[in-house]
Order: C-alpha cells, then sequence, then structure tokens
C-alpha cells in the first residue's frame, strides 16, 4: 500500500497549485495596506506593512484531516483541539513567529453537544497550553450534503515575528550545518487516509487481530490516535540559539518537507532517519514498504531544525532529546536511505 493507493496525491496536489502560481502572486501586493514578504511555498504566509512598523504577521491554515474519522470512530475528541492548533502553529514557528491568535471552522451534518462541546472545548484548551487567544471562529451545518453525526475542522493561526528575524534564512545556511529532529507524540495528523486502508485490511482478513489491536484502549490511543505535539519552548529557544531553518515534518514526510527550509544550491544528507521510533512503525510496516513510509508520515521526527553544530547545546538546553539526523551538503533534494 501507499498513501496515492489510499487516495491522496500529494504530488499531484502541488502540481495544482504551481498552475496557479502567477495568478496567486498577483494578489500579494495590496495597495496602500502592505505585501507578501518571503518565500513561494513555505510554511506560513508572512505580511509585511508599513501600518505595523517593526513587526510582520505571519498566518497559516491547516486541518486534521481524515483522522477525524478514527477519532469519532474510537470516541476519542480529548485531543482533537490539539490536533488542530498544533497543525498551524507548528508551521508559524518554522517562520519563526510567536503565535497571537486562532480561529476555528468547524463544518458538521447536524450540531450535536455531545461532540460539540469536546471539540471546542479541545480547541480552546490547545490555545491556552500554546498559549494564544482563540478569537472566535465559525459553526456552520450543511444537512443534506454531509451526515448528521459528521463533522470536519480547519484552523487558521496568526503570528508575529520582528522584522529582519528571517526564518528559514538561506544567506547563512552552509554546507556542513547540522539537521537536529525533535521527537513528534506519535503519527500526528497525517497519513489517515493510509492508515485507515490498513485498518480496513486487517479488519477484512484477521478481525481478531483488530480487536486485540483495540482492546486495550490507552494503547491503541497512544500508538495511533495521539494527539499532534505543540513544541512550545521553540520561541525561547530562538531567543537564545540561532537557528538557520526550521521544518515541520506533515503530509509527505521529511522528502517534501525538509527542503522547503533549505536553501537553493544545498541539500540534506540524512544519515539516521529514524532517531525515534513511532510505536505504530511494526504494524506500518507490515503494510506499506519503508520507502513509503517514509514517504508518507513524519516517522518519529516531528520538527527538524537546521543549526550550525556550535548551537546543538542550546538546542538541547530546551529539548534534550533532540538528535542529530543528518548535515547539510552541495546539492539539492534529500539523501534519504531506509
Amino acid at each position: 500500500m501507499d498513501y496515492k493507493s489510499a487516495g491522496v496525491d500529494t504530488h499531484y496536489a502541488q502540481k495544482l497549485i504551481q498552475n496557479l502560481k502567477q495568478r496567486i502572486t498577483a494578489t500579494h501586493k495590496v495597495p496602500n495596506v502592505g505585501e507578501i514578504a518571503g518565500q513561494y511555498g513555505g510554511f506560513a504566509g508572512r505580511f509585511t506593512s508599513p501600518q505595523i512598523p517593526g513587526f510582520d504577521v505571519v498566518a497559516t491554515t491547516d486541518g486534521v484531516g481524515t483522522k477525524t474519522q478514527l477519532l469519532r470512530r474510537f470516541n476519542y475528541l480529548d485531543g482533537i483541539g490539539q490536533d488542530l492548533v498544533a497543525m498551524c502553529v507548528n508551521d508559524l514557528y518554522c517562520s519563526g513567529a510567536t503565535p497571537a491568535f486562532f480561529l476555528d471552522y468547524i463544518a458538521c451534518g447536524k450540531l450535536d453537544e455531545k461532540w460539540y462541546d469536546r471539540v471546542l472545548g479541545s480547541i480552546a484548551d490547545a490555545c491556552a497550553a500554546t498559549p494564544m487567544a482563540l478569537m472566535g471562529g465559525e459553526t456552520a451545518e450543511h444537512p443534506g450534503v454531509m451526515p448528521d453525526d459528521d463533522f470536519d475542522l480547519a484552523g487558521f493561526a496568526v503570528g508575529f515575528v520582528k522584522q529582519g528575524n528571517k526564518l528559514p534564512n538561506p544567506d547563512v545556511q552552509k554546507e556542513g550545518d547540522l539537521l537536529i529532529a525533535l521527537p513528534s507524540s506519535g503519527l500526528h495528523s497525517n497519513g489517515f487516509s493510509l492508515v485507515r486502508k490498513i485498518f480496513a485490511e486487517i479488519e477484512k482478513k484477521d478481525p481478531a487481530e483488530f480487536q486485540t489491536m483495540i482492546a486495550h484502549r490507552e494503547e491503541f490511543i497512544a500508538t495511533w490516535l495521539n494527539p499532534t505535539r505543540i513544541y512550545t519552548e521553540i520561541p525561547k529557544l530562538l531567543e537564545t540559539a540561532e537557528i538557520k531553518g526550521m521544518a515541520h515534518i506533515t503530509g509527505g514526510g521529511i522528502h517534501e518537507n525538509l527542503p522547503r527550509a533549505i536553501a537553493p544550491g544545498l541539500g540534506a544528507q540524512v544519515e539516521s532517519p529514524e532517531p525515534f521510533r513511532l510505536k505504530a512503525a511494526p504494524i506500518l510496516e507490515k503494510y506499506v514498504e519503508r520507502d513509503k513510509l517514509f514517504h508518507t508520515f513524519n516517522m518519529g521526527t516531528g520538527i527538524i531544525l537546521i543549526a550550525d553544530e556550535k548551537q546543538l547545546d542550546a538546542v538541547r538546553r530546551h529539548y534534550p532529546e533532540a538528535a542529530v539526523m543528518g548535515r547539510l551538503v552541495t546539492g539539492s533534494g534529500v539523501n534519504l536511505s531506509v
């Protein structure tokens, strides 16, 4: 199995966006207001305006994806708000921004307090833990379009960064810079179309095995449904260490996300692609070739930092578990052997 056979084609999605790149960039200058700054295709958008002297506004949006279906199926909505907030906030961090406020969008077939209170409450809890303000949002009922018991989420995070604090900073990146991995809390919120296909295969071929998997609820949740980690120490880290780039490892894995933080002319030589082992890895490896796993899941690494070797101690003061997984080299792309 692979992500594409599960119904998700990340390369096709990128192709469609590239086809519209010219029309998108034509909107980037807003007369008498400001303009988009920074590279195209980064983890978050950066907007500079003379009306906000000294700072740029950084914004990003994301969702929880089809993980929501499994969270509903196994009645585990306690961490869904953290999934939503983390997927957005971790992207803000990759631009060097400090989170400020968050908005949510909830679409459902029929509103029901049985799930709505848990979902919105968990979003509020995750915002408080970041910390950032939950400014507001929108809840929309779609009767006749979505099943009554179905819902989907999207989030929007906004932060600020001082002008001149550029992240990634390709001007200072050089061959030999370290790739420093920070562990994920699990699968986070990506690759779940493939996870659901694997679950369906196990249920079909060996129902008893599947019942054994889900029988120990706490272990099952920790392995498959654990909330996405919010890397709350990043703003403090950026005050004490010189970080040259940061990649949030989401859908598409290391191969698609790490290059977004690397300067042109440089590539990534990943010598230790799996410094942190996913609890789900043994089952995933039974159904998916390892190479394809690294093109779909984070495989235990949630954030990759780019920094000079001298900064490793400073990183470990905030993240003691940080592991060196490779270095920047002359070239392009990601050289990763599994």
